[in-house]
């Protein structure tokens, strides 16, 4: 490959139909719709490699996610000239269809990482309190029957914020033993009823919003973190045992991951947007 210029770009999806992000042989990903998409807009001979913020498991969504890929510099010409920002744009979700659009695309400096430049990722997970489920809140939340204390929930996932080992709600990962340490920041957990004031019509019950910011999670931390603060919805559990099983550093007596259609990445921070050397502007 000759010359290249290093892109980021923003992108959401419906994770509904995808076998995670990352690249998999055999497999409907994100990685590998755009990867292709990439190629036949960049003319290139091979699939580029893409990098995000973070990956997103089978079923997972984001609206902010956050990839950077190395494309031919310059672009192909068109008869009007070097392909555009806006035409790149149009190009890649004219492919993609509906469950990929790609927001904007930045060319930046080389160093730039879309995962390791990253300071902090924010993740929503949504519950539908409701004894019947809503056809339109089906594969983006995870309905829970009611009713749900959502002022105990609120109190108790501040016991997530701070610097934590987070052994008990984790996935190992592979090669690591289980008296390794896994420390994230979590700098911000809140729990809220969704104001929805008549933009959605909800069929019965409520709508629940988790979100959670830290510097980087682990494995299925998001969606067992959520789990164990429903069960303190439901009477289940409390703010005490959600504390011991933080302390205890595995996952003995923990409940099972949330399930992952409820889950969306909605916000990856950078230094001072770095590293950018020209900026384009959503199409």
């Amino acid at each position: 490959m000759g010359a290249s210029a290093r892109w980021r770009m923003t992108v959401a999806y419906r994770g509904t139909d995808f076998h995670g992000f990352a690249k998999q042989p055999g497999q409907r990903t994100v990685a590998g719709d755009l990867a292709d998409a990439l190629q036949r807009m960049a003319r290139m001979p091979a699939s580029p490699n893409i990098v995000c913020a973070g990956r997103t498991d089978t079923g997972v969504h984001a609206t902010a996610q956050v990839i950077h890929v190395d494309l031919p510099s310059p672009l192909p010409t068109t008869r009007e000239g070097e392909l555009t920002v806006e035409q790149m744009l149009n190009s890649l979700n004219h492919q993609t269809g509906s469950d990929i659009s790609v927001l904007d695309a930045v060319i930046v400096n080389p160093e730039f990482d879309a995962r390791h430049s990253a300071r902090w990722r924010r993740y929503r997970y949504l519950v539908h309190e409701s004894a019947v489920p809503d056809p339109l809140l089906n594969g983006l939340s995870w309905q829970m029957p009611g009713p749900l204390d959502v002022r105990a929930m609120s109190q108790a996932i501040g016991a997530v914020i701070g610097s934590h080992d987070f052994r008990s709600f984790c996935r190992r990962a592979p090669a690591t033993t289980s008296g390794e340490p896994i420390i994230r920041l979590v700098t911000n957990a809140t729990v809220e009823i969704v104001d929805v004031d008549g933009t959605i019509d909800l069929i019965g019950g409520r709508l629940v919003r988790i979100e959670i910011q830290a510097s980087s999670f682990c494995h299925q931390m998001v969606r067992s973190i959520v789990s164990e603060i429903v069960e303190i919805g439901r009477g289940r559990s409390n703010g005490a045992e959600l504390v011991a099983l933080l302390r205890s550093h595995n996952r003995h007596g923990a409940p099972q991951p949330a399930p992952p259609e409820g889950l969306c990445l909605i916000g990856v921070g950078y230094d001072e947007e770095a590293g950018l050397l020209e900026e384009a502007s959503r199409p």
